[in-house]
């Protein structure tokens, strides 16, 4: 009657239909899962806010405490969380700057509650306008949930919890 190919043909589409179905109950359910992510973000010490000529910029550098248990994002349509702190401010050129200053991907429920003390940054806050002095700068820690399968929300979520920091008027340098 039928032949092999057209009854491994029909097997597979069978299949394929059925994992299409789970895997959209799947990415539609975990959109109903609650998350309750308690995130602490403080200044632990300003280091340096300087000019740097070969570049004709302005440089600050600055360590951070982060608490970060983001453990409650994780679900079963979870597979890494990108966790970054970004630094926003105004000035004279621009309405809105935005700066990531550090990142981190968590890959797994174990390494989801995030607990650094005087960690220093992964990316300096530059600015070539050379208007950092004397500016208030919003620090925010931000997450993006990549999941198993469906779609990517794109800024995930950010910590309601933001520290506000003044940069100095006059350049300076401390000592380690």
């Amino acid at each position: 009657m039928y032949n092999i190919f057209v009854r491994a043909n029909a097997v597979f589409f069978y299949w394929t239909t059925v994992i299409f179905f789970l895997s959209m109950g799947c990415s539609i359910t975990s959109f109903f899962f609650e998350s309750n992510p308690k995130v602490s973000l403080e200044l632990n010490k300003f280091e340096e806010l300087s000019y740097v000529a070969s570049y004709n910029a302005e440089n600050a550098l600055f360590s951070l405490d982060i608490d970060a248990d983001l453990t409650s994002l994780f679900n079963w349509n979870v597979k890494q969380l990108f966790v970054w702190v970004a630094a926003e401010y105004r000035t004279k050129t621009y309405t809105k700057n935005q700066v990531i200053l550090w990142d981190y991907v968590v890959e797994d429920v174990d390494e989801a509650h995030i607990l650094l003390k005087d960690e220093k940054l992964k990316y300096e806050l530059t600015s070539f306008e050379k208007e950092l002095r004397n500016r208030e700068i919003n620090l925010t820690l931000s997450w993006d949930i990549m999941p198993v399968v469906g779609l990517l929300k794109i800024q995930g979520g950010q910590s309601s919890n933001n520290r506000k920091i003044t940069l100095p008027q006059k350049y300076v340098k401390l000592p380690s």
